[in-house]
């Protein structure tokens, strides 16, 4: 045999190994999509592993600028998320201005709203809000309150909020709003507006039901979901849906909302949170 010829067959032979090598990685993708798509359970367990306490944690202080630079917490306000090690344990940060949080700030308490560690800094006085719907609420993972200035009309006017964006589809109906006062009782020799013990944040965990939403009169909403992510686009679309509602009723006092079966639809179709999340982190980097 010539060494043309040789040469010739060589050729084809390593072209038909480089061919064949494309071939097996090619199959073997498609075989590993389709197992994913086969197997959820394979992606949820991936997804366990990087769920953690510090992972969550980094969400935490991301959705503190996050939520400062969108104008949903102002100098008040604050945000928590559950341990995944101990669920009967949450994350906050220390009383501060939440435009200031570090991870340094973050403090770890129970679900009687005690730190864990002792000597830790002092938090919030309204970490009962948080405890409260932890306790209530064991599919809750993280939790905002705000003063949204956008809402506070929709909870002293007696006029209900309502899903009027497709983005805030998630909310009910009529967001339900929590009077302190009902909580505190008619004989009541003192108020507050403030949840600052455990029968107000019990009282608001009722109020707020199984919905992901509750007004508070006078005094600003209450955010909860299944992650920090989830929590911080549904306090973003829910000021916004207050704008849009409100800037509606001063064209017509009668608007269009969505209705139950679009609201069913919306929650069975559940939006990609990553897609608003990136976008609001790539913002506070302008």
């Amino acid at each position: 045999m010539t060494s043309k010829r040789l040469g010739v067959m060589s050729v084809l032979l390593f072209a038909a190994v480089a061919a064949f090598t494309a071939f097996n990685h090619i199959r073997n993708k498609s075989v590993d999509v389709y197992a994913q798509q086969k197997n959820p359970v394979t992606t949820a367990q991936e997804a366990s592993v990087t769920d953690t306490d510090e992972s969550r944690i980094d969400d935490l202080i991301t959705a503190y600028r996050i939520c400062v630079n969108e104008g949903i917490l102002d100098s008040f306000g604050h945000i928590s998320v559950r341990s995944v090690k101990n669920p009967d344990h949450f994350y906050i940060p220390r009383a501060m201005t939440p435009s200031l949080v570090t991870r340094a700030d973050v403090v770890e308490l129970d679900m009687n709203a005690n730190a864990v560690l002792p000597n830790a800094p002092r938090t919030n006085g309204e970490r009962y809000i948080h405890s409260e719907i932890y306790k209530a609420r064991p599919d809750v993972q993280s939790i905002i309150h705000s003063h949204t200035m956008a809402v506070i009309p929709f909870s002293i006017s007696g006029t209900p909020l309502r899903p009027v964006v497709a983005q805030a589809g998630f909310l009910p109906l009529e967001t339900p709003v929590f009077d302190s006062r009902d909580a505190y009782g008619v004989g009541a020799k003192e108020r507050g507006m403030l949840v600052t013990s455990p029968t107000l944040g019990a009282a608001l965990a009722k109020k707020l039901g199984n919905d992901p939403v509750a007004l508070m009169r006078g005094h600003g909403m209450v955010v909860v979901a299944d992650s920090v992510k989830r929590a911080t686009i549904q306090a973003a679309y829910t000021r916004t849906d207050a704008m849009v509602q409100q800037a509606a009723m001063e064209l017509n006092k009668t608007i269009i909302s969505m209705d139950a079966k679009e609201l069913a639809y919306n929650r069975k179709e559940n939006f990609d949170v990553d897609r608003p999340w990136d976008n609001f982190k790539n913002t506070l980097r302008k």
